[in-house]
This record gives C-alpha cells, structure tokens and sequence, in this order.
C-alpha cells in the first residue's frame, strides 16, 4: 500500500507496473509471494509455540487478493501506456493503495470478504 502510494505521490507509472508484475507473480502460487513469504518468516520467528502461531490464511482466496490487486496495478499501467484516461489510471492505484493500507491496519482485507462471501460460497465445494 505504501509503495502505490509512493508511486502516486512521485507519478511513477514504471513503479505501478512493478507493482502488478510483482502481484500477478503471487496469485500464481504462494510460494512466489515474496511479501507474504517475509511476513510468514517474521511471524514465525516472533512465536515460538505452535499455539501462538497465526492462522495460515486459505491459498486460493489469498491468490484471488493478489490477483484482484495485480488487476488494479495493471489496468492502469495498460492506461498510462496508451496514454487514454490517465486520471483513472491514478484513481485505481489510489484505491488500491488505501484498501492494502487498510488491510495493513485493520487486517480487513476487502478482496479476501468478497472472496469468502460470493466466491467460495457459490462457486467452490468444499469437501465434506
């Protein structure tokens, strides 16, 4: 989130792009999020007993997060490119950016809701 933002407030449209390789390269498999990975390190290291330990997230609804996040890296960096509604292009990374920093802070991620209310729910079976 801080670095959509960094890209905005230095209108860096290379750094938007970045920015959407780097979260299509994590929707593809957990083991390419690099942000996630560091994240799970830290906290691991940080509690040592299994009880203490966060609650791995599900793979599949946190690919749909980086994929929801890497289209609206993406779109707008297709947007600068072509030159066409580069305001748009801003106002989607402005957006972008202050739902990961609110994710961040609250731990409320927007992409993870929508995918747990109307994804999973209509169209993944779970097993029973």
């Amino acid at each position: 989130g801080f670095l959509a933002l960094l890209a905005y407030f230095l209108q860096s449209q290379w750094l938007v792009f970045v920015l959407g390789i780097i979260m299509a390269v994590a929707a593809i498999s957990l083991k390419y999020n690099i942000v996630y990975q560091l994240h799970l390190g830290f906290l691991k290291k940080m509690f040592k007993s299994k009880e203490e330990q966060p609650v791995a997230k599900d793979s599949a609804e946190l690919s749909f997060a980086c994929g929801l996040g890497a289209s609206f890296f993406l779109i707008p960096a297709l947007l600068f490119a072509l030159d066409k509604w580069v305001s748009l292009g801003w106002a989607m990374v402005l957006i972008s950016s202050f739902l990961m920093l609110l994710a961040g802070i609250t731990g409320a991620c927007v992409a993870s809701i929508m995918y747990v209310s109307l994804i999973k729910k209509w169209f993944v079976k779970e097993k029973k």
